[in-house]
């Protein structure tokens, strides 16, 4: 089962929702992305995650998302992203996770992603990138997280990755992304993910980021200078969203994004 959505710069294509209680993948797939390649990897725990993370940073590839998802964990790597140098860390407690954030970047390294699973916050952390004044914000209720939202965006910076676990909203905010502006939404039930998607696209935004949280959908989006060509998929099982991946690539669009959710 899969829902096919797909946004191009002079028109919008939209397949039905899926209708399922069972857990299943999501992927946001893009063209014009700036990236020469791509791969991702699977891991059942954190220490098999971390050596197939160093395998792919050999090789010449960086981390862009990672999803906790099936008691999988999902890492996406791409060459072309500008970066310099990465690392990667995991706390158990939110507290001691944001302090560390703050360790990494004395030392030049901007949070990028968060990501939380398996009772571990996961960061992914790059220098050389194109975001500046990086800054990580976390929220015991989400009204407090929203008013944080309308706060940062009055101060010139933009959401770009959402992560909602263990009672704690957290966002990564920064500047310089190169967005003109943002807009989110939140719904209750996936049937409701692709009208809003469809929206926002004739609004000329571009779906950034999606997230399950805490039971409801989290749609981040953003308008480019250039409006991207956008599909969005998901499958139940894994080796359906594997094989969803592939027929994207040979079609030139980028997995540049990862979620795991319910209906």
């Amino acid at each position: 089962m899969r829902t096919l959505l797909k946004a191009a710069l002079l028109a919008a294509f939209l397949l039905p929702a899926m209708a399922t209680a069972d857990d299943f993948w999501v992927g946001l797939f893009a063209k014009d992305t700036g990236y020469t390649d791509q791969s991702y990897t699977t891991s059942k725990s954190l220490s098999r995650l971390k050596t197939k993370i160093d395998n792919e940073w050999a090789k010449g590839y960086d981390i862009i998302d990672i999803s906790y998802g099936h008691d999988v964990w999902m890492a996406l790597y791409a060459k072309g992203t500008g970066y310099e140098q990465q690392a990667y860390m995991h706390r158990r407690d939110i507290k001691k996770f944001a302090q560390a954030v703050n360790a990494y970047a004395k030392k030049g390294f901007l949070l990028i992603n968060v990501e939380y699973g398996a009772g571990e916050w996961v960061g992914i952390f790059a220098k050389g990138g194109k975001w500046k004044d990086v800054v990580f914000e976390y929220s015991r209720y989400r009204d407090d997280f929203e008013k944080n939202i309308i706060k940062r965006w009055r101060e010139g910076y933009m959401l770009v990755d959402v992560e909602a676990a263990e009672g704690y909203w957290t966002g990564i905010f920064a500047k310089n992304t190169g967005f003109k502006s943002e807009a989110y939404v939140i719904v209750d039930e996936w049937e409701e993910v692709s009208p809003q998607i469809k929206a926002k696209w004739r609004d000329g935004y571009r779906l950034v980021n999606i997230e399950y949280t805490a039971g409801e959908w989290f749609l981040l989006f953003a308008e480019y200078p250039n409006p991207r060509e956008e599909l969005f998929a998901n499958n139940e099982d894994i080796e359906d969203f594997r094989e969803t991946i592939r027929k994207y690539w040979k079609q030139g669009y980028f997995l540049v994004d990862l979620a795991d959710g319910r209906d």
